[in-house]
């Protein structure tokens, strides 16, 4: 992936610790560099601004995926791993997190945009999908990447 980018806009940090006891993090998104930083025994990943990143996180009592997206709103929220805040665009809880992880890779095999090439409404319209009661609905899913593609691709 090419990193070029406003240089007055910040890139986004995720560190992921080697051994932690309060919980543990996995993030899936368009990253730039992988590192690893032996002082603080983890893995750094580096995103650009603008770039969506799902993380998934396990704690002790609860799991929780959330998705954010990398920009430098004012009002974000800041989360265990990041290094800076960012715009909540939804979370998920429990068996929603599973859900969310089949409807993540779905997308990543059969949308050209893959999961993360989408714009904030089409996240909206996908965190409403996984909160339905029941399994994932994959027509509605792949119907919902189709209109994303589409009303992106206006000339």
């Amino acid at each position: 992936m090419n990193c070029k980018w406003n240089s007055a806009l910040k890139q986004l940090e995720v560190s992921i610790p080697d051994h932690n006891s309060f919980y543990t993090l996995y993030a899936e998104g368009r990253h730039c560099f992988k590192t690893y930083d032996r002082l603080k025994k983890a893995t750094l990943l580096q995103y650009p601004p603008g770039a969506a990143v799902f993380l998934y996180y396990t704690y002790p009592t609860h799991r929780e995926a959330c998705l954010v997206r990398n920009n430098d709103s004012g009002d974000g929220v800041m989360l265990p791993g990041l290094a800076k805040k960012v715009s909540l665009l939804f979370r998920v809880q429990a068996s929603r997190v599973d859900k969310l992880k089949r409807a993540v890779f779905y997308l990543n095999e059969h949308s050209p945009a893959g999961a993360c090439g989408h714009e904030d409404g089409f996240y909206v319209r996908l965190g409403c999908l996984v909160e339905r009661r029941g399994k994932i609905n994959y027509p509605a899913l792949r119907a919902l990447s189709e209109s994303s593609l589409k009303d992106n691709s206006i000339p």
